[in-house]
């Protein structure tokens, strides 16, 4: 294997190998969040889209941040292949004169052009280039005396770039 290669295969595992998912993330989440103020998660975080109030005393938000788009490009299947010619501009005519018998004489004149082919595939869209919405989302339940007791995300996207979590992206999970 060429050395670029080899380069290349190791970045990729790198990448994959530090690509943090859901489940890494909750964890993290759990073990940063439970036990601290509520104020101190929403000030730095956002604040919350919406609450409900338990007959405890506790309330249980919901909680969506790192919203942003990323850029999904059209995908396509291939579906065979189409030959096309591209003419080199060389042609060899080649002409035999024969006579098969005293009275009659016959020509025959063959021409043939040298070209080069390429072959294209033919391709059919199955997805259209769209912008893809990515966030977190998390539902947050807090004592009455603020204190987060339980932290569960929700909805998590696919993160910006090779990421699969939005959530390790945006807890900054390793």
């Amino acid at each position: 294997m060429p050395f670029n290669k080899v380069v290349i295969a190791i970045a990729i595992g790198f990448a994959i190998a530090g690509c943090a998912t859901t489940q890494q993330a909750q964890k993290a989440m759990e073990s940063r969040f439970i036990g601290q103020p509520s104020d101190a998660f929403f000030s730095r975080y956002g604040t919350p889209q919406s609450s409900f109030a338990l007959n405890n005393g506790s309330t249980i938000y919901r909680w969506r941040g790192g919203q942003t788009t990323v850029y999904v490009p059209a995908e396509y299947n291939k579906v065979g292949s189409m030959t096309t010619g591209v003419e080199t501009g060389k042609t060899k005519t080649t002409t035999q004169v024969s006579h098969p018998s005293p009275n009659e004489t016959v020509t025959k004149t063959t021409t043939t052009s040298f070209g080069m082919g390429a072959s294209l595939p033919q391709q059919t869209m199955t997805s259209p280039a769209r912008n893809l919405p990515v966030f977190c989302e998390a539902q947050i339940t807090v004592d009455a005396n603020g204190v987060i007791t339980a932290i569960q995300a929700t909805n998590d996207t696919r993160g910006v770039g090779l990421s699969i979590s939005r959530c390790a992206e945006v807890f900054d999970v390793n």
